[in-house]
């Protein structure tokens, strides 16, 4: 590879800091104003992938300097309802879109400059009664299966970046992965991943691929979900619960895809974004345990026997605490080898100028609500 990029490079990149807040900038054309929500930034951004937990911190790095957004939406217009104190009036349009209908995603990137592509799923989702090809009751031959993890992670990202190229004004397409992304993962979701990530280069040679490690944020489902199985059942591991992960804290990264909007230089570049330090789930597990206060026992089970739990739970619940895939991920690595990254000419927080947030300095804010009586029966000096 040719080298990542040095942290000079983004230096004359826009900030979004309250402290640089009121500075002019024109480093985009058409861009008005004092660096706000009510400037206009120059940029035309196609958002995929709003409603998720990353997508809603993106949307607010857009917004917050006076960008356009064009929100796509699958569901139900209650689910982008969030999204609109993000952006000042008329600078976020709304619309619906289906991960198999081409010409609705042509509708929303009509007249973007760029287009980001954050779709994803950590289980399959599922309708009630098993349907065959064309929709129709078969219990022996149909699938409850609505899109798959192939479906999700190639056909839907292949398909964004097939009619990304197709569109004219479009000039960027920025695709979010997952970092442990791999042909070789005994993981499907990470399988399917890789797979995404190399049908959107065919389909769009520059794309900027993002590779996040583990989210842990407010809303996210990692430090979330231990504190919630240890409130309603226990914490378990898979083992020993000797495997690692590398957190990043969601602002960050929601900060670097900002930073690719507006970067020529990030174009074709492979972001790996991972946290300030690397823990394994057993040291995770107890410090989840040690802020909420449950004192539970954490329990390793056998990984065939948490395989086959999460099993019966995916296919039991639309909406699964655990999967057979969430184990095979659990059972993995997913830290990021600083040298490995540079060799391969990946772009890191360093080469970015951002220094990533530290687990410990976020997880006491959302997680003290699992606490029994909340923070105050654990303090002193409150009347």
């Amino acid at each position: 590879g040719q080298g990542a990029p040095s942290t000079m490079a983004f230096s004359k990149l826009r900030t979004t800091s309250a402290s640089r807040l009121f500075a002019t900038f024109r480093s985009v054309e058409g861009e008005f104003g004092g660096g706000g929500r009510s400037s206009v930034s120059g940029l035309k951004v196609a958002v995929f992938g709003a409603t998720g937990f990353l997508g809603r911190y993106v949307c607010n790095e857009i917004g917050q300097v006076g960008s356009t957004a064009y929100i796509a939406n699958r569901g139900d217009e209650m689910e982008t309802r969030h999204l609109k104190p993000m952006f000042d009036l008329g600078n976020a349009a709304f619309y619906f879109y289906h991960g198999r209908d081409e010409a609705s995603m042509a509708q929303v990137m009509e007249g973007a400059d760029i287009v980001i592509n954050m779709v994803g799923k950590r289980y399959e989702t599922k309708g009630l009664l098993p349907v065959d090809g064309e929709g129709k009751f078969s219990p022996l031959k149909g699938s409850r299966v609505n899109f798959s993890y192939e479906d999700v992670n190639v056909g839907v990202a292949a398909s964004i970046a097939k009619v990304a190229a197709a569109t004219p004004s479009v000039t960027k397409l920025i695709h979010v992965s997952c970092l442990g992304a791999s042909p070789d993962s005994p993981s499907v979701l990470m399988r399917t991943k890789f797979a995404g990530e190399e049908a959107v280069k065919a389909a769009f040679p520059t794309a900027t691929i993002v590779r996040p490690a583990t989210f842990f944020g407010h809303e996210d489902w990692f430090l979330n979900w231990y504190a919630w199985m240890g409130e309603r059942l226990r914490m378990v591991l898979v083992e020993d619960g000797s495997a690692l992960v590398q957190p990043v804290h969601v602002a960050n990264v929601a900060k670097a895809i900002m930073m690719a909007c507006e970067s020529e230089e990030l174009e074709g570049k492979t972001l790996e974004l991972a946290g300030p330090a690397d823990y394994s789930r057993a040291e995770i597990a107890a410090f989840v345990n040690d802020i909420t206060k449950q004192n539970k026992e954490i329990l390793p089970v056998p990984k065939q026997i948490l395989s086959l739990a999460g099993q019966a739970v995916e296919t039991t619940l639309w909406n699964p605490y655990l999967t057979k895939d969430d184990v095979e991920v659990m059972s993995l690595d997913l830290v990021s080898d600083e040298a490995a990254a540079k060799a391969a000419g990946h772009v890191t927080f360093a080469d970015l100028g951002i220094e990533p947030t530290p687990l410990e300095k976020i997880a006491f804010q959302y997680l003290h609500r699992y606490r029994k009586g909340g923070h105050f029966v654990y303090a002193s000096g409150y009347h």
